[in-house]
């Protein structure tokens, strides 16, 4: 299955060097034959598995679900959309089958262009900066509102490529001597030292 830049077989094996728990990587009307298990990572594509001629779909849009249980018993549902949208019917009833939430809590800023096919790479660092990054609060909401304020909201905004320039900094080498150079427009801030204030520990790739 593709969608835009990643492949499912691709998201699995990023996932894997990113350090990243997934419990799910398939299409939207698959999710129902699977149990929810939490603080694991959903990566959903929005197509059906199979069109309305029964041919097989090739898939589209990666989105990310995961639910979120605390010591205390409390569970704390999110689904991220990186174009902002509510999420289908098929995640509301996955989530509904095994807690008390008749609507799942989503993002409502849109932080991908359009014309980039690079749905999975957000999917992929939002994931990880609420599950893995060691400077998260622990605390979902709070975490998915931080991931979120990295980035330009696209409903107001036309600045894709400073997105798009923060979101490469999740996938560039701890080690400066083994980066390579971004290349971004004048119109990004950036310090002497090439740093910015977001999360840049991470070392995948």
């Amino acid at each position: 299955m593709a969608s835009g830049a990643l492949t499912d077989v691709q998201i699995w094996d990023l996932a894997k060097r990113m350090g990243l728990d997934l419990a799910f990587v398939d299409f939207k009307d698959d999710l129902m034959a699977h149990k929810l298990e939490y603080d694991k990572g959903y990566v959903i594509n929005l197509s059906d598995q199979y069109d309305k001629h029964g041919k097989q779909n090739e898939g589209s849009h990666w989105t990310a679900l995961i639910v979120r249980k605390y010591p205390n018993g409390k569970i704390a549902p999110m689904y991220f959309d990186p174009f902002g949208v509510q999420c289908p019917k098929d995640v509301t009833n996955f989530v509904k089958k095994y807690t008390n939430f008749v609507e799942v809590p989503h993002n409502t800023r849109d932080v991908q262009s359009l014309a980039a096919g690079i749905c999975g790479y957000y999917v992929l660092a939002f994931l990880y900066y609420v599950s893995k990054y060691e400077g998260r609060s622990g605390e979902l909401y709070h975490d998915t509102d931080t991931f979120l304020n990295m980035f330009d909201d696209l409903n107001v905004s036309c600045d894709f490529k400073k997105n798009e320039f923060i979101l490469k900094h999740f996938y560039r080498s701890a080690k400066k001597e083994e980066r390579i150079p971004i290349d971004v427009e004048n119109h990004i801030t950036r310090n002497d030292d090439d740093s910015i204030n977001m999360p840049v520990d991470t070392r995948y790739v």
